[in-house]
């Protein structure tokens, strides 16, 4: 092998590295994130992990008051289907972001 395909080899390796540490810090960054959604005018929050899973679920005495059983239960799954609704979003532009030559994505 020559000198100049060993510099070639070696400088592909770099990119190869600095693209996989990239990665390495990107998921990191999304494996932690907290992704929420509302319902009820704000007063019913739901939080999901980068999965979907649910994290936690606040929801206000007034709320519990204010609306009926059905009416309750439809405005949780609202606030946990939109913060599932997020962390796909969020996944989505992971992996763009993770693509060759992808410029990363105005995350929130």
């Amino acid at each position: 092998m020559s000198m100049q395909e060993m510099e070639d080899a070696q400088a592909r390796l770099d990119g190869l590295m600095a693209v996989a540490a990239r990665a390495e810090a990107l998921v990191e960054e999304w494996s932690v994130r907290e992704f929420t959604g509302r319902a009820d005018e704000g007063r019913i929050v739901a939080a999901t992990d980068s999965l979907g899973g649910l994290l936690r679920l606040e929801i206000s005495p007034l709320s519990r008051r204010r609306l009926g059983a059905q009416q309750l239960a439809d405005a949780i799954l609202t606030a946990i289907r939109t913060a599932e609704e997020e962390a796909v979003i969020a996944k989505e532009e992971l992996l763009h972001d993770l693509r060759p030559g992808a410029h990363p994505s105005g995350r929130r």
